[in-house]
């Protein structure tokens, strides 16, 4: 059944062109209260049913079978097919309208009660077409509908035709034109242009030697009043004749004698138009910023243009809706320019509505065979951006098609994209596309997006480098680039999520390493960057790069941190060098961010570091001093440590009896660290020849050792016939040989999950790394530093 569906406030009609009756008694009292009354009247053998809803809704309309469904509520279930407007000019000043709809089947003329109007609904069968949103001009409002076309009057005399294609609006003398329409020619009393078309068509047809040599001889002859009007009479010859860097020279010439005045404003535009024609658009811009131009000479018309040009689409779209007028004073050449720009800019910022309205003045200016790929790519992304997959797909295929070796490879991206999009490409099929299109076509927008899209699929890919290097060459081909600025800001997201959020935990270290040093001008600013460098500076330790750690967090506590995190990545630093044994450097890295502003916490890990790397430098007594007043169980074990360092063998036994306290008593088996740890101060108080403590040792923690594979060491270490012994050189030698460092920093790290001391520590073979433990008979162990991964 032919229908119109639409909304004014809360009422919403429904129009069928039938004479049955229609029983609505199922919608009184239903349960959602949406309705609040029905009433249905008969207009020329149409059923006309007004539905008075509780406040505005949004309606859709589709068909199932031989039925239309009419669904109410809060959002649209199915989208209406946009109807669009075309002018026909018929006169100077005077035009009808077109609505293009296929078989229009009726046109009624139903008052409404409530308003006090006559409307035209014009009815139709599916699916459903309409105005997604009210046009309105100076005789009549399109309004907006679901499904078929309501005009609403203004003019007494307004009629409305249907054709087997179209319906025209229009009355017996003709609309008059308003300022939506880009065709218009200009309407009296603005201010005048600074391209006529009649002189440029002229300048276009005439014989151009002899044009040529005219202007040239009027320039030179002029007297110094006029000499700039016969410069700019000859600047637009130029432009007319496609030769805009000669009139760019022109206009240099022109404007070349100093500050520009009130009567250069003319010749400020021009070369504007000049540079905009040269794809210059950023010189244009500077030109059309002059405040003497202001909006004289139809400014906003070109910065609109040169906006377009710059790839600012929201900025572009904005001033092309306030220069329709101007647009349609243009040579027809610059029209269709603009035009073009006009639509592109709208599909830009998916105006869509917008873009079809502006797409269909082309068929009043008409389109010349140059420029039709161009068209075919703007007539595809419209139909994308309108859901449309076929006709894009179809436009696209012309334009990749065509002659235009320009749109050729913008509508192959196009193409490559959205069929990507609906799945008939896979991802590694569409960046082998890619590579080949930027390969070929290299130098304009086509080539960044493409550039874009094909990072986006690398990243997708986990190829990371590939996509940062893509950065890199957008950054280098087009620098001042809208789409490069998003290349890199995509990158640096990529760089981020990388880097901080754990996804380079996925890549084996080197690789993420190599990737962090190639790309490392992505490390965002701040706080953030600060945290990826420490984050990075841990992955190094981890895998033994700790001269390279230190570098990068040497650099933060020197140039970018203070204060407290500045210290706190010190105890970092300090805890790297103290790995890969440079205790001088931990001592002077720690001396060197000495502040007032930190934590109990922060100053007792620091002076263990501190401690420890003054162990390591033999200075036993003042480490022994620096933790003298610091509790917990890992200053303990440091202490025995420094002892034990120090060849005060008993002492340092003393100190992990001391750490170990009631263990012995506890029926919780011994860890391979304790087992360690109390064959070592075993060892002690028999090379310190405390035979009380080690009888009282052997006596506590006898029963215990007997239940490890250390009970045989234990029972040679603590046996009555001293240190003498072949059995006790190699036990001690085998306990001697396991670095201490590791424990240390295996204690740091539970008691300050923050100091950062994961990865491995570096043997070294200097003198100053090794010590002796020697028996009384003059035997000898030597302490070797071994080379293990901290658990």
């Amino acid at each position: 059944t032919p229908a119109a569906i639409f909304s004014r406030a809360d009422i919403l009609w429904l129009v069928f062109d039938t004479k049955a009756e229609i029983d609505f008694a199922a919608l009184e009292g239903e349960s959602s209260q949406t309705i609040r009354s029905t009433t249905l009247t008969h207009s020329d053998d149409a059923a006309v049913m007004r539905i008075k809803l509780e406040r505005p809704r949004l309606a859709s309309l589709s068909a199932d079978g031989p039925n239309w469904v009419v669904t109410i509520g809060d959002a649209v279930v199915e989208p209406t097919r946009p109807l669009m407007l075309t002018r026909s000019i018929i006169g100077p000043t005077r035009s009808s309208i077109i609505i293009p709809f296929e078989e229009p089947r009726r046109l009624l003329r139903l008052p409404d009660p409530d308003i006090g109007d006559a409307l035209f609904v014009v009815t139709a069968l599916g699916p459903a077409r309409g105005f997604l949103k009210t046009q309105n001009f100076v005789e009549f409002h399109a309004l907006a509908s679901i499904q078929g076309v309501v005009i609403q009057p203004l003019a007494d005399d307004l009629n409305v035709e249907l054709a087997a294609d179209k319906i025209v609006v229009g009355r017996p003398t003709g609309l008059s034109l308003s300022g939506g329409t880009y065709g218009a020619p200009r309407m009296a009393g603005l201010a005048p242009v600074v391209l006529d078309p009649q002189l440029w068509g002229f300048d276009r047809q005439a014989e151009f030697d002899e044009r040529q040599a005219s202007l040239l001889r009027a320039a030179a002859e002029a007297s110094e009043n006029r000499r700039t009007s016969a410069r700019l009479d000859l600047a637009r010859f130029y432009l007319a004749q496609g030769m805009n860097a000669e009139a760019k020279g022109v206009l240099d010439v022109a404007l070349s004698s100093g500050r520009p005045t009130v009567e250069d404003v003319p010749a400020l535009v021009l070369r504007a138009v000049a540079n905009i024609m040269l794809g210059r658009s950023d010189e244009a811009l500077r030109d059309l910023s002059n405040p003497l131009v202001g909006n004289q000479h139809d400014a906003p018309l070109w910065r609109a243009l040169a906006r377009a040009q710059e790839g600012q689409y929201a900025e572009a779209r904005e001033g092309f809706k306030n220069v329709a007028v101007a647009m349609g004073t243009l040579p027809i050449e610059l029209q269709r320019k603009a035009l073009e720009a006009a639509v592109r800019s709208s599909i830009e910022v998916r105006d869509f509505a917008g873009a079809a309205n502006l797409l269909n003045e082309f068929e009043i200016i008409g389109i010349p065979r140059e420029l039709e790929p161009e068209i075919f790519v703007l007539t595809g992304r419209l139909a994308e951006g309108l859901g449309r997959a076929e006709n894009a797909l179809r436009a696209y295929r012309m334009a990749a098609d065509s002659w235009d070796r320009r749109a050729a490879a913008q509508g192959r991206l196009r193409l490559i994209a959205l069929r990507y999009i609906l799945g008939d490409l896979k991802r590694p099929e569409v960046i082998a596309e890619l590579e080949s299109l930027t390969t070929t076509w290299r130098g304009d927008g086509t080539e960044i997006e493409a550039l874009q899209l094909m990072a986006r699929l690398y990243t997708e890919e986990g190829r990371y480098r590939d996509a940062f290097h893509i950065m890199r060459v957008a950054l280098t081909a087009h620098p001042n680039s809208e789409m490069t600025r998003r290349i890199h800001d995509e990158a640096a997201a990529t760089f981020d999520s990388l880097f901080l959020a754990g996804k380079v935990d996925n890549l084996p270290a080197i690789d993420a390493l190599s990737l962090f040093y190639d790309f490392r001008e992505l490390t965002p600013i701040g706080r953030r960057g600060d945290e990826m460098i420490r984050r990075l500076a841990d992955r190094l330790v981890s895998v033994d790069l700790l001269d390279q750690a230190a570098e990068l967090l040497q650099y933060q506590v020197d140039h970018r941190l203070q204060g407290s995190a500045r210290a706190q990545v010190a105890t970092r630093l300090a805890v790297i060098y103290l790995m890969s044994r440079k205790a001088d450097r931990a001592l002077a890295a720690l001396r060197a961010t000495r502040t007032a502003e930190l934590s109990n916490e922060l100053r007792n890990q620091r002076l263990l570091i501190e401690a420890r790397a003054l162990s390591d430098m033999s200075r036993y007594d003042v480490a022994l001093e620096v933790i003298a007043n610091i509790p917990g169980p890992e200053a303990i074990r440091l202490r025995s440590d420094i002892l034990w360092s120090a060849r005060r063998w008993a002492e340092a036994a003393e100190q992990i009896e001391v750490l170990y306290g009631t263990r012995w008593q506890e029926w919780v088996p011994l860890k391979d660290v304790d087992r360690a740890d109390i064959l070592r101060a075993a060892i002690g108080f028999a090379l310190g020849e405390d035979q009380i403590g080690l009888a009282r040792f052997r006596e506590k923690y006898a029963a215990k050792m007997a239940e490890g594979p250390d009970r045989r060491a234990f029972e040679v270490v603590t046996a009555p016939t001293g240190t003498s012994g072949a059995e006790f050189r190699d036990v001690a030698k085998t306990v001697a040989a396991v670095d201490t460092l590791d424990g240390f920093l295996r204690d740091l790290r539970e008691r300050y999950p923050e100091t950062g001391t994961e990865g491995t520590t570096q043997s070294s073979s200097g003198p100053e790394q090794q010590s002796q433990i020697e028996t009384p008979q003059g035997s000898d162990a030597r302490q070797t530093a071994a080379r293990q991964s901290v658990p």
